[in-house]
């Protein structure tokens, strides 16, 4: 170990490498999972999905800057692409915790355009079960 002090370039080279892998092997996982579609949706769902408004792409972080809309209720969203009447999700969860305030979610451009929020409760596959003696 007296090597990784005494050169740092490779400590960071050596950190960096096993940040990779492990970034890779988490994606890999996510890649394996089905993915959740709309034929999973609790019926009615289009009535409660609302568009994010792309707004463009932030340079500094290389992601797409989209704006939720204010008339969101508070509660927990989903994002999904649409295409017509079906949807995949997109592996993105927000919340919205206050009426009327401004809020923007930044995701990565490969999703392009029409996302949308679905509130979870339309989305039971993704809902987390009720623990036991909780209400």
């Amino acid at each position: 170990m007296n090597y990784l002090r005494d050169h740092p370039h490779a400590s960071r080279v050596l950190l960096a490498s096993l940040a990779a892998m492990a970034l890779l092997v988490a994606m890999s996982a996510a890649a394996a999972a089905e993915p959740v579609t709309s034929d999973q949706f609790a019926p009615g769902w289009q009535s409660h999905a609302r568009p994010l408004y792309r707004v463009g792409i932030q340079h500094m972080t290389g992601r797409d800057k989209y704006y939720v809309p204010a008339i969101l209720p508070r509660g927990d969203y989903v994002v999904v692409k649409r295409n017509g009447d079906k949807a995949v999700v997109i592996d993105y969860r927000f919340s919205v915790t206050s009426d009327g305030a401004d809020q923007y979610l930044f995701l990565d451009p490969v999703y392009g355009g029409d996302l949308e929020a679905v509130p979870v409760r339309d989305v039971p596959s993704l809902m987390q079960p009720r623990q036991r003696g909780l209400r």
